[in-house]
């Protein structure tokens, strides 16, 4: 249950002094609106001052002399105790000057880890500059050596980046479904996927899979919003689309995150047809979460940690392979079946709504924060 900020006027000088940077632009992808979302609640209920755009290393300085502003609304901040640091909670990875800040003015407590840029780009088989890697390795491994609790989206996640087990909070990810709502079914089958623009990611797959299940559904349409992060990816999709330009039944386009409701809305099943990869066998994605908000079944191949979701909450179908041929069976079968793909859209929603929204996520990792500095349930 979120938190009623009400009740959390009555404990500021328990829980101490807090700062919480909250990076992250609102209308674009899921992953800003995590690094915005993530701490929200433990903001609210220690009264933080927060930090959101800027010259972080900066306004963390303000921020420890209490000369920056809080949360709006009608709250009511403690100013930093004198001779005391106040605890330190950030959204993101830091870097040089901000890191160095951190250490110096606050006591850095917990901190979330969410993403291996240079295992994924890895994933997806994406050549990565050696020097870029070893500065995201150093920049990761001083940030976990500075904060006392890391945030990771599963366990397994943590385990493959190498973070000490009891400095885990296990934080789940996401989605905000007061701006993603179910909309109509629509009138024919589409079949659709939310992904970064990159070879490995499963794009060509879905491809595959279209084709082969218009043998047995002819008016199946594929939908993709897919976003370009580089010169690289950018030559990838300009090339996607020259492969499947005969083909007007695949449309290929970009939504910002304040569009993906009606994007969603125009599809009947959401994809995920991630190959096998140690990387995406721990990742939990965003566009997983987003889908259930649109009331939309799930098609996942079987990698560990979504397809354990889709099980454990019954919130789409996990495939019998990873081969196009068992996935297309797959989807006809669950296209053929109105009832059970309704079902399962609407099962999607109620759990969206009840465990995966970001305020429902960000309180229990408020209460896990809270409960290992002492602080109890605030």
């Amino acid at each position: 249950m979120v938190s009623d900020p009400a009740r959390d006027l009555t404990t500021p000088e328990r829980l101490g002094d807090w700062i919480v940077i909250r990076e992250g632009r609102p209308g674009r992808w899921g992953g800003e609106l995590r690094r915005r979302r993530i701490f929200e609640r433990l903001a609210i209920r220690t009264h933080a001052r927060i930090i959101e755009d800027g010259w972080y290393p900066r306004l963390l300085r303000k921020a420890a002399r209490g000369a920056l502003g809080n949360l709006p609304g009608p709250l009511l901040y403690p100013l930093p105790r004198r001779g005391a640091k106040p605890r330190f909670a950030a959204s993101e990875k830091l870097r040089g000057g901000l890191l160095e800040a951190a250490r110096r003015l606050t006591d850095p407590t917990a901190v979330a880890i969410y993403d291996d840029p240079a295992a994924q780009a890895r994933a997806v088989g994406v050549t990565v500059d050696p020097a870029w890697a070893a500065e995201l390795a150093r920049r990761q491994t001083d940030t976990i050596s500075t904060f006392r609790w890391l945030v990771a989206p599963t366990a397994s996640f943590a385990d493959l980046a190498g973070l000490e087990r009891d400095r885990v909070i296990v934080g789940g990810n996401g989605t905000d479904t007061d701006r993603i709502r179910p909309g109509p079914w629509p009138e024919v089958p589409v079949v659709g996927v939310v992904s970064a623009a990159a070879p490995g990611r499963g794009i060509e797959t879905l491809v595959d899979v279209a084709r082969l299940a218009r043998r047995q559904v002819p008016d199946l349409r594929v939908r993709m919003w897919l976003v370009s992060m580089s010169e690289d990816t950018e030559a990838y999709l300009a090339g996607l689309r020259r492969r499947v330009a005969d083909e007007p039944w695949i449309e290929i386009g970009t939504a910002p995150y304040d569009g993906l409701s009606a994007a969603l809305a125009a599809v009947t099943v959401l994809t995920i047809l991630w190959p096998p990869h140690e990387y995406y066998d721990v990742a939990l994605p965003v566009k997983l979460f987003d889908g259930a908000a649109a009331g939309r079944p799930q098609l996942v191949t079987p990698r560990t940690e979504t397809a354990a979701v889709v099980r454990r909450e019954g919130i789409g179908v996990v495939t019998s392979g990873d081969e196009p041929e068992a996935i297309a069976a797959d989807l006809v079968t669950l296209l053929q079946d109105r009832a059970t793909m309704e079902a399962l859209g609407a099962r999607a929603r109620q759990v969206a709504e009840t465990t995966f929204d970001w305020r429902v996520v960000g309180e229990r990792i408020a209460d896990e924060v809270l409960r290992r500095e002492g602080l109890g349930a605030a």
